[in-house]
């Protein structure tokens, strides 16, 4: 009998996990979640004559940001893109090829910080505060995107989170900087708090974040860990939420961990902390889809936090492969797995291998088939001599689609 993780029994323990309402239950939707949702649907035809789909995600995911951004600031051929060429230049000094935006976002406001009125490696204070401006006006433009309809897996969460009364609030976690999830919660009318206070411009209030708990069970909280292209630093200091204005282009968009002022790096801790204490709650679940475990700070905090209270369980939703063609764990996995091997709380999930429990094993199908879970969930073996199949739990538009085998189809799609 060939050994593996049986893919139907650990799929169903995830829809139990979901279906019950006395646990605290959180998610963190990362840049890997809007790759889910094609927008500029086209049929081409390839040089074999055969006709396929071509689409657009969404939103890019970190990498194919960064070539955006990088793509657009050299176009311009201006300030920005010779101290764009001299910022790369330095990563290369320093062994690192290639380098993400949020690394790029966080070296540059760290050349800021101790530039003075001097140079930093060739660079001036007001160089790297033009490139600063730009990448994060960049930024704002390539994500402020909508939902294009009402059936998106966003709908499907928000429409799980107030489908049944809850002992403990729903935590959503996001490294993201778009607004997909307010679009979602607001549409499908699921109030939620997020740390900020007011309407015209809402303001950042530490003491009713640290006292959440006091707030009704059915908001969910809305966690914003790397800020949002609608926050800003204004003159005065305080940070606000609201709409985008001309005049103030102080973004708060990915914080460096290096030392910032008070007041723009008060959000980000605040936010950072709520992640920690909510793994720290007795017999807290946290389900992790599209984040590919590549930011250290939140693997430090969630290690200590999962090795301070085993009574947490945190699944993370990996989409595509653990292993590459030859067999051999792939790269882009590499941290996750590493964390997954030492930590008995924390299971992983993706297409060809599970690793629950310390165990990495591949899936397996057991005879007694799918039962309650939707279907797609599970990809059977092309042949009758494989025991091996593929688990599509990694892609946030069919995790989502378990939550609303959970919920139900929202009122409109059964009329």
């Amino acid at each position: 009998m060939v050994d593996g993780h049986d893919v139907f029994r650990e799929l169903g323990y995830l829809q139990q996990a979901l279906s019950q309402n006395r646990k605290p239950l959180g998610f963190m939707i990362s840049a890997g979640c809007p790759l889910s949702i094609r927008v500029n649907l086209k049929d081409e035809v390839g040089e074999d004559g055969e006709t396929w789909t071509r689409s657009d995600p969404l939103i890019q995911d970190i990498a194919g940001l960064t070539r955006e951004i990088g793509d657009n600031i050299i176009a311009k051929k201006d300030k920005n893109s010779i101290v764009w060429d001299k910022v790369i230049a330095s990563f290369k000094e320093d062994g690192v090829e290639n380098p993400n935006i949020e690394g790029i976002l966080s070296f540059v406001r760290g050349l800021r910080g101790v530039a003075g009125k001097g140079e930093v490696r060739g660079l001036t204070c007001t160089e790297l505060e033009g490139l600063e401006l730009r990448i994060c006006e960049i930024i704002s433009e390539e994500v402020d995107r909508e939902l294009p309809d009402a059936n998106s897996p966003y709908h499907n969460l928000a429409i799980w989170v107030r489908s049944i009364p809850r002992e403990s609030p729903v935590h959503l976690f996001t490294t993201n900087y778009d607004l997909l999830a307010e679009q979602a919660l607001e549409e499908e009318g699921a109030p939620y708090f997020d740390g900020f206070i007011g309407s015209r411009k809402a303001f950042f209030d530490l003491a009713a974040v640290e006292d959440e708990k006091l707030m009704p069970s059915r908001w969910t909280r809305l966690w914003k860990m790397h800020g949002s292209i609608n926050w800003r630093l204004e003159d005065n200091g305080s940070v606000t939420r609201g709409l985008q204005s001309e005049k103030n282009k102080n973004y708060l968009i990915y914080p460096s961990h290096l030392k910032y002022d008070e007041s723009r790096k008060m959000p980000f801790l605040a936010m950072m902390d709520r992640f920690k204490d909510f793994i720290l709650q007795q017999s807290s679940i946290l389900f992790m889809s599209g984040y590919s475990f590549g930011d250290e700070h939140i693997n430090n905090l969630l290690l200590e936090a999962l090795r301070s209270n085993p009574t947490a369980m945190v699944y993370g939703l990996l989409h595509g492969n653990m292993m590459d063609e030859t067999g051999k764990p792939d790269i882009k996995y590499q941290k996750a797995r590493e964390l997954a091997l030492k930590t008995p709380n924390l299971a992983l999930f993706s297409s060809d291998v599970g690793i629950i429990s310390r165990r990495e094993k591949p899936w397996i199908a057991h005879d007694e088939g799918q039962g309650s879970l939707p279907v797609g969930m599970v990809k059977e073996p092309k042949t009758k001599t494989s025991d091996f199949c593929e688990c599509k739990i990694g892609d946030f538009l069919v995790f989502t689609d378990m939550l609303k085998n959970i919920s139900g189809p929202r009122n409109s799609d059964v009329e």
